[in-house]
């Protein structure tokens, strides 16, 4: 199966990877979202419901494209549990997976692929200042697949291959794409408090910096190229071989060290010995509406305070601008980058098989194009820098409403990684050992609409926001999933002056009180 360099990188690197960074809205927008909230606005580590709030771990995957739809006989909730059924295998087990399973959208338009998630590692968050500040500290590890502004031929022969009919035996002219893969390291400091308490109105804001570590990138940017498909005579007509007749190219890896040779030290996070580094922020505040503080306040020992155990709020309304910053890579000792203007070149099957990591896909690529330079290894790669914005509102005990809007402010054409445009709302039952929302949205830069389906029970939180995507209802574009364990110590609420028993709002008092 001949490779153009495109699709070579589409190919390795897309079995690294499971799905683009999400915006968990069926985690992130509750009351006991903990760090998960931060991700979305970092005003949220202050005034919480928790004292301490501790996550363990936590993963999430996506995937999303304009281009072709899932139409395999299985889920991807059988392919990635890896139980799919055997009639769709080998004799030795092996999925079946031909590139028939993949329908394409033709339309002439240009076409991206978005893939990736993120790995949440232990974090912590806890209040100061008696619940008037709150401080976070979060790591975790975000890879990150964007290919845009893919024009169709190029789109069709990642997807469908060479060996399909239709793109055999004619010339596809000005081909161009880009394609970045990002693997980040991150650790990050959130610090947020109470900007304003006037009673029915409150304010909170908060700031994240981040260190980022970048711990691998491969980039390929395909300008005014020119191909056509050819038999490969070496395999009797019967595969293809890619006939490059003229490539504008730059492209760049980084060797497979960069990230073997982990160091967290001080030193080494840091400093230049990673591939790449560079430093990121957020920036947030949070309004509530609060019409009925009164419920909410109570005297003790002469002094106004209010019940931390409760939300106060009748609405909330927050907005961020998210990953401002950029990842800089130029350490020489792990970075390869060419640039190549030449004509009359070749993709061939052999030349892309027996690979040894980053480096001999590499080569593979130098040696077929056989032309142009080294480049400096130096450049620098934008993150998602997004706008977000969410509104939640309490209907009534347990029952919240919220809204969350979120617009990529990277344009496609950017040097590096785009966040996913989102808009949606989401219903919830929420209690602070139990949770369950319904997210509906329409996802995959506002083109898919989808439902999701979200529980916390305990520790543990599971949940999609493309339910029909993940059970492979009606051939979808996107698919989503998250899950993860975290456990917090919630904070107490006032206790009576005057000690009883039964208590006041138990039970057992109220039985008693009508008879």
């Amino acid at each position: 199966m001949p490779k153009s360099l495109l699709l070579t990188f589409i190919i390795v690197l897309g079995t690294a990877c499971k799905g683009l960074t999400q915006h968990m809205p069926g985690v992130a927008m509750g009351n006991f979202a903990g760090t998960q909230a931060l991700y979305h606005n970092p005003a949220f580590v202050a005034d919480s419901r928790y004292s301490v709030y501790v996550n363990f771990v936590g993963s999430q995957f996506y995937t999303g494209d304009n281009h072709v739809k899932y139409a395999a006989p299985f889920s991807f909730l059988s392919l990635i549990t890896n139980t799919v059924d055997d009639q769709y295998r080998t004799e030795r087990g092996v999925l079946r997976f031909p590139r028939a399973y993949l329908t394409e959208r033709l339309n002439g338009n240009s076409k991206y692929i978005n893939a990736g998630g993120d790995t949440r590692l232990p974090s912590i968050m806890f209040n100061i200042l008696k619940g008037r500040a709150g401080i976070g500290i979060a790591t975790r590890a975000r890879y990150i697949l964007n290919a845009s502004q893919l024009t169709e031929p190029m789109a069709r022969l990642i997807s469908k291959t060479a060996q399909l009919e239709e793109l055999q035996g004619q010339t596809f002219q000005n081909q161009s794409g880009q394609l970045h893969f990002n693997g980040l390291g991150e650790i990050a400091l959130t610090f947020g408090g109470i900007a304003l308490d006037n009673e029915t109105e409150f304010i909170k804001v908060g700031f994240t910096v981040k260190r980022l570590i970048g711990l691998y990138n491969a980039h390929a940017i395909v300008e005014s190229s020119s191909y056509d498909l050819q038999p490969d005579q070496a395999y009797e007509n019967r595969r293809q071989f890619i006939n490059v007749q003229e490539a504008n190219v730059k492209y760049a890896i980084t060797r497979d060290e960069g990230f073997q040779n982990i160091k967290p030290s001080p030193a080494w996070l840091l400093g230049g010995a990673p591939p790449g580094s560079g430093w990121g922020f957020d920036i947030g505040a949070v309004y509530e509406y609060r019409p009925n503080i009164n419920k909410y306040t109570y005297t003790e020992k002469g002094e106004r305070k209010r019940d931390a155990s409760k939300n106060k709020y009748l609405y909330r309304v927050a907005v961020s601008l998210t990953d401002i910053g950029r990842v800089h890579f130029k350490n020489p000792s792990y970075i390869l980058q060419q640039e190549t203007r030449t004509v009359n070149k070749e993709f061939r099957y052999d030349s892309f098989q027996k690979l040894e990591g980053s480096e001999g896909l590499f080569n593979a690529i130098n040696s077929s194009l056989d032309g142009g330079a080294p480049i400096a290894p130096n450049f620098k790669s934008v993150l998602p820098m997004a706008f977000q914005a969410s509104v939640d509102y309490h209907v009534k005990e347990k029952i919240y409403v919220s809204g969350l809007w979120v617009q990529n402010l990277i344009s496609q054409g950017a040097f590096g990684m785009k966040a996913e445009s989102y808009i949606g709302v989401t219903p919830r039952i929420e209690h602070k050992w139990y949770e369950l929302s319904v997210p509906v949205s329409l996802m995959n830069r506002y083109r898919s609409p989808a439902i999701g389906l979200v529980g916390r029970a305990g520790p543990l939180w599971i949940g999609t926001d493309h339910l029909t995507g993940l059970l492979n209802i009606g051939n979808p574009k996107a698919f989503n999933l998250y899950f993860g364990l975290s456990a917090g110590l919630f904070r107490r609420s006032p206790e009576s002056p005057n000690q009883c028993w039964p208590r006041e709002d138990s039970w057992l008092r109220r039985i008693f009180t009508k008879r």
